[in-house]
């Protein structure tokens, strides 16, 4: 078995691994990144959509080529159909993600890392109980080596294994991972610029329903359902649903299926030798289970560490843990009000979600710097149903 030997190796070219994988190799390290799909953003299995606009331009170059619609608002649409329209001018951007993740690629190529498609991570390598490095299998020649490297990125996304094997989380509950379905649809009538979120148990329960619009008359059509709570009754049949009431007789190009975490944030992030960033190291919003912006934000904070580690020639989990505190530190009061926020949302029933949608409406603002203000939220739903949030939020925690 031959072996290789890299500053860094990093597990996963979507975002999160991209964007760290530039961050190292742009202060001249030597890093590899490996991706099991042969094609990058392909197939792509997410709703697309990033923001604020003002928090994406301060961590990636917006261009024209990867965005496919401006976001200026959100509808939430009750499970009685009562609506509530908040406009939000710049509030985000629906994206081509397999046009985003592969500029992000090209950015990482550029800075000087080496990508290589078609090659799936199978265990790491330990030395002196410490993360050494990464096992590898060549897909398309049915070969295996070894990429020794210095630190370990794991950025292998809902399916990750490498936190696993770094001891940094278990294995995920079926109540953490949302089931998600969604079809790219043409033919319907969209909000103008304004995301759509679908409320209720009937359409999804222990979720929402989103319609995300990429065009005049196209859009993302998906759900997102706690399998726990669906009654045995997939994602999909929920979507059939969906669809046929928000857009009979709409032409469908693309279905994709999933999984979106919706976890706690882990308590570290790093160990010897090892640091876990985007959805694998569980820092998608558990609120919308979106993540892409997060993920980058996340692992620019981890490309700083690691590079100031390798400089520095100590690898240790309390050199890298450094990025543990600073993500924890901008990210993590927010997220675990966010995680509180979508335990008691999500569990309400449709009666007590129409009267929040009511009180929700006459808020005057609920968005804070960074998007929705998780807390404004939950101080709405407090007002709503003193009672039953009280209930709810004893089961929830």
């Amino acid at each position: 078995m031959r072996t290789e030997s890299f500053d860094a190796v990093v597990i996963g070219g979507g975002p999160a691994g991209s964007t760290a994988a530039a961050g190292v190799a742009g202060g001249g390290f030597p890093t590899l990144i490996l991706e099991k799909r042969d094609r990058i953003g392909f197939p792509v299995r997410c709703a697309e959509a990033i923001g604020p606009a003002s928090v994406a331009r301060r961590h990636i170059e917006i261009r024209r080529d990867f965005v496919s619609a401006a976001v200026d608002g959100l509808r939430i649409v009750a499970p009685d159909k009562t609506t509530y329209d908040k406009s939000m001018p710049g509030a985000g951007y629906i994206v081509d993600r397999e046009l985003f993740d592969r500029r992000l690629a090209d950015i990482a190529v550029e800075k000087g890392a080496e990508l290589r498609t078609g090659h799936q991570a199978t265990g790491l390598i330990r030395k002196d109980g410490r993360v050494a490095g990464v096992r590898v299998r060549d897909l398309a020649r049915g070969e295996e080596y070894e990429a020794l490297a210095r630190v370990v990125v794991g950025a292998d996304g809902v399916e990750s294994l490498s936190p696993r094997w770094a001891s940094l989380k278990g294995v995920c509950s079926p109540g953490e991972i949302l089931s998600c379905a969604q079809e790219l649809v043409e033919g319907i009538d969209v909000s103008g610029r304004f995301v759509e979120f679908h409320l209720g148990r009937r359409l999804a329960p222990g979720g929402y329903a989103w319609v995300f619009p990429k065009g005049p008359r196209s859009a993302n059509v998906g759900l997102g359902i706690n399998p726990l709570e669906s009654g045995g009754m997939p994602a999909v049949a929920f979507l059939e649903r969906f669809l046929g009431e928000r857009c009979p007789g709409a032409v469908r190009r693309r279905l994709v299926v999933g999984g979106s975490t919706v976890a706690k944030r882990l308590r570290s992030l790093a160990t010897d030798g090892y640091v876990a960033v985007g959805e694998a190291a569980n820092q998608n919003n558990p609120l919308t289970g979106g993540g892409i912006l997060e993920s980058i934000a996340a692992s620019q904070m981890a490309a700083s560490v690691v590079r100031g580690a390798l400089e520095k020639g100590d690898t240790s989990a309390k050199s890298l843990c450094r990025y543990t505190k600073e993500w924890d530190r901008i990210y993590g009061r927010t997220f675990d009000r966010f995680h509180r926020a979508a335990g008691l949302i999500y569990g309400l029933p449709d009666p007590v979600m129409n009267r929040l949608l009511e009180n929700l409406g006459r808020e005057k603002g609920l968005a804070g710097r960074t998007g929705i203000d998780p807390a404004r939220i939950l101080g709405v739903l407090l007002r709503t149903s003193p009672s039953l949030f009280l209930k709810t939020f004893r089961a929830a925690f």
